[in-house]
């Protein structure tokens, strides 16, 4: 049975995985930036991964409301008296209480920049947990999902897949592009912060420049997993059917057109001049991420039997061709 999505469903996608993003990757920059700063000795790191981590809190607040807000419209369905609920109660229950732990580390972290320079270990081992408590969740909620789909036990042999699976790229792809989505939705909110800081005009220099390096370095990771998903494929689909290549050529081209503008950020003499290219950074970031979650479901519906998510690249297709 085909799931029907509105076709104006799908301009939330990017915003739903930059969502997503800020959850699994503000966290990560913070910490990593504040570690930066006390290795480099400059104060400029922290600020920015104060304002990275505080960007963070709001997006689990936001992740949070729309947990609850399933779980209100869920309470009513057969869902909690399921075969698959029940079996799996204490996973469900796991994969929600870590990444709950992991926002609580979060607000502890971000409530103690102010007291960070005399309790720096403290401070840094509260990002660490608040990390890995996140980290943990995620890969609870993809043991989730195989446990669903593949409904094998733990303990079979086949519950992972092979190493020359093309599932592990796709597994290793979220990393660098949540963080490369995070670093993005950082130089939108470094200027809509940009009045109520105010830390000087030497940090504006600074903090553009350095979330467009985050940027580029993830942006090109991303890529290279993109093309070590491609290898793996091509050989078992064809990938080239018009609403998956087309879908993953625009993505690709997004995102190099972001990493370009982001490069002419980080050689300017006054980044904040560029707003205009900072904001194009972050919707380029995020249509390439929906680009390439649409071709992703156009070869899950194409190849795997039983999945049938409907996208909006046929009508486009037949619109333009």
């Amino acid at each position: 049975m085909a799931l029907y999505v509105p076709q104006w469903a799908f301009a939330l996608l990017p915003l739903l995985l930059l969502l997503a993003s800020l959850f699994w990757g503000a966290p990560a920059i913070s910490l990593v930036s504040e570690l930066i700063g006390l290795v480099s000795g400059k104060p400029f790191p922290a600020r920015v991964a104060r304002q990275v981590s505080r960007l963070g809190v709001r997006g689990h607040a936001l992740f949070w409301v729309m947990i609850l807000a399933g779980w209100a419209l869920l309470m009513g369905r057969p869902f909690w008296q399921s075969e698959f609920a029940l079996t799996n109660r204490m996973l469900l229950a796991v994969t929600l209480a870590l990444p709950f732990f992991g926002t609580l580390a979060l607000v502890a972290y971000d409530l103690g920049w102010k007291t960070a320079k005399e309790r720096r270990a403290v401070h840094v081992l509260l990002g660490c947990i608040g990390n890995v408590a996140v980290k943990c969740g995620y890969w609870g909620l993809v043991l989730l999902t195989l446990l669903y789909f593949r409904g094998l036990p733990l303990d079979d042999p086949t519950f992972l897949p092979p190493w020359g699976s093309s599932w592990w790229p796709l597994a290793a792809l979220w990393l660098p592009m949540a963080l490369c989505l995070t670093a993005a939705g950082g130089l939108v909110y470094l200027l809509l912060r940009r009045n109520a800081d105010d830390w000087g005009r030497d940090y504006y220099r600074f903090a553009p420049p350095f979330l467009c390096k985050w940027h580029i370095a993830l942006g090109l990771v991303t890529l290279a997993v993109t093309v070590w998903m491609y290898l793996g494929l091509k050989g078992v689909f064809n990938l080239h059917l018009p609403q998956i290549f087309y879908a993953g050529e625009a993505s690709a081209a997004c995102l190099v057109l972001a990493m370009a503008l982001s490069l002419l950020v980080c050689v300017s003499e006054n980044p904040m001049r560029l707003k205009g290219s900072m904001l194009v950074i972050a919707l380029a970031t995020m249509l390439h991420a929906g680009l390439l979650a649409v071709a992703i479901i156009e070869t899950l519906n194409r190849y795997v039997p039983g999945w049938d998510v409907p996208t909006f690249m046929p009508r486009v297709l037949h619109l333009v061709m």
